[in-house]
């Protein structure tokens, strides 16, 4: 492991703007790197461990890293890059396990020998899933007769298929007090939707 360590050290210092896992992942495979000859990123149980693997030895050199008070160690899926120390991330180096629970999980290697094929599946089955707008959501689109997937449709393109829904339906002009505050509660789904997709 202090190899492989060593190995992301090396490769994220030459890549001053940094590196995605996929990319480490390739690089790794390509290099031959020992952990990672068997690696094949097509097999869901093969990605996952190749993965866990590789931020095992992430989490370890950002903890050397901090140690060393001279860099510390950005690690996300998208973004893995070396950048100065900070008064939080030294702190963090004191009472890691409090901070970083992502850190506690993938430093215990009992988290890799644990977890098989159909955790994995279960995993990406559930966060699948969650990526999916649920049947209110979809029932709140078809009472604003919204057809288009919602990520295609911009602010003010809602705001003014809305106001025209609205102005259609108000009891002030003949239309219907049950089916104008339907609209507004659809409405007032999509708004909770988009403003909770716009925080993750």
């Amino acid at each position: 492991m202090n190899q492989l360590v060593k190995t992301l050290q090396r490769l994220l210092e030459a890549k001053h703007t940094g590196l995605s896992e996929y990319e480490l992942l390739k690089q790794l495979i390509s290099e031959q790197h020992p952990l990672f000859i068997s690696a094949n990123l097509s097999d869901v149980l093969s990605l996952f461990r190749s993965h866990f693997v590789l931020f095992h030895a992430l989490y370890l050199l950002r903890d050397n890293l901090r140690s060393a008070g001279q860099l510390d160690l950005k690690i996300s899926p998208l973004h893995i890059c070396l950048q100065p120390i900070t008064t939080r991330s030294s702190t963090q180096s004191q009472m890691p396990n409090l901070s970083d629970p992502l850190r506690a999980y993938y430093l215990d290697l009992d988290n890799l020998s644990a977890t098989d094929r159909e955790a994995v599946e279960q995993l990406l089955n559930s966060s699948l899933a969650s990526l999916q707008p649920s049947q209110q959501l979809s029932d709140a689109l078809a009472e604003l007769g919204i057809e288009q997937p919602l990520h295609t449709l911009n602010s003010e393109d809602l705001r003014s298929h809305y106001r025209k829904l609205v102005s259609r339906h108000h009891p002030d002009r003949g239309g219907c007090t049950e089916r104008l505050q339907r609209i507004n509660q659809a409405m007032d789904m999509v708004r909770a939707y988009q403003v909770s997709r716009s925080c993750k």
